[in-house]
């Protein structure tokens, strides 16, 4: 298999400078490469060299997420070391709160059961961003 792993996500959005500033101050992002003659597009690196490619769209009337089309993202999942002060500094950069951070233990889960940290924030277009912070053991 010559596949390597996720080369990035494209995220189009309407509030292109306030996302760039929530992906990059919030999530801890950094720039890698931008372009565009009309439009801007950066290309932002998650830190594992994963990317996130934020188009510059335009400002549309905000939609409920409470539902996925089939074929639509559900979300964006990022590892996180410390979930409570990066969901922190997400919020302070303008993200909006969906979940604060939740203990999971998903005993059913094989070959071993799963424990882990997680949270849902709301990005300016509504896109949803998960943090993850998987753990050794259950939480003491």
């Amino acid at each position: 298999m010559s596949i390597q792993g996720v080369h990035h996500i494209g995220i189009t959005t309407g509030h292109f400078a306030d996302t760039v500033r929530l992906y990059e101050e919030g999530l801890g992002f950094t720039i890698k490469h931008t372009w565009g003659r009309d439009k801007k597009v950066y290309m932002m690196e998650t830190g594992d060299g994963t990317c996130v490619e934020v188009f510059e769209g335009e400002e549309a009337p905000a939609a409920s997420h409470a539902q996925h089309a089939n074929g639509e993202w559900m979300h964006l999942a990022l590892r996180s070391a410390d979930i409570h002060a990066d969901y922190a500094r997400a919020l302070a950069a303008g993200a909006k709160p969906k979940l604060p951070p939740t203990y999971a233990d998903i005993l059913e889960a094989t070959p071993q059961p799963v424990y882990m940290w997680f949270a849902y924030l709301i990005g300016y277009d509504g896109e949803e961003i998960e943090l993850i912070q998987e753990l050794e053991g259950p939480a003491q």
